[in-house]
């Protein structure tokens, strides 16, 4: 309730609070990703904002892995039911999630991965997975395709935790690593 009233004056309006759409990647998906994921497929609209392109996952032994996935996206044991519509395109790698197609990358680490091989651009990758949390483990994300990086984790060395409304000014253009943990 509160991010939804924090945002009341952007959310419906006109006002496009990006100059261009932005590919999003999430590298990881477990309960923050797919928490993160409905958020994002709620929130794309026109497709003129955030946009959810990919998921970065490891390969499970499970023969229906992207069903796995898909179920757990749909139920959630403390938020509930998913508003809306996910299909499994098993032999695409591809989740289509209330009409968006979000791509699942299979990687065991951010070195094996180009982003442009799927046509994606300049991406936000939001790293879910808690295991870097310092600019050398982080920069790793940055690839062909790739342009920052987002941490859900508290971060180590140099890398700022961002708290909005308290230290939110120390996100600039040129930072490429933030964390969105607390203090």
């Amino acid at each position: 309730q509160f991010v939804s009233d924090e945002l009341a004056d952007i959310v419906g309006s006109d006002i496009k609070p990006l100059p261009q759409p932005q590919d999003v990647v999430l590298y990881g998906f477990g309960r923050i990703g797919r928490l993160v994921a409905r958020i994002l497929v709620d929130k794309t609209g026109g497709g003129d904002v955030l946009r959810l392109r990919a998921i970065v996952i490891r390969k499970s032994k499970n023969d229906h892995d992207l069903e796995k996935r898909a179920a757990l996206l749909r139920r959630d044991s403390v938020h509930g039911s998913f508003n809306g519509t996910i299909r499994v395109l098993e032999s695409e790698n591809t989740l289509v999630i209330n009409g968006n197609p979000v791509k699942v990358i299979y990687a065991n680490s951010p070195a094996e991965i180009d982003y442009t091989q799927y046509g994606i651009h300049n991406a936000l990758v939001v790293d879910n997975t808690g295991v870097w949390k310092d600019s050398a483990g982080l920069e790793q994300h940055l690839r062909p395709g790739a342009s920052k990086v987002l941490l859900t984790a508290p971060a180590g060395d140099d890398i700022p935790n961002i708290v909005y409304g308290i230290n939110d000014h120390e996100i600039t253009p040129q930072r490429k690593i933030i964390s969105a943990a607390s203090y």
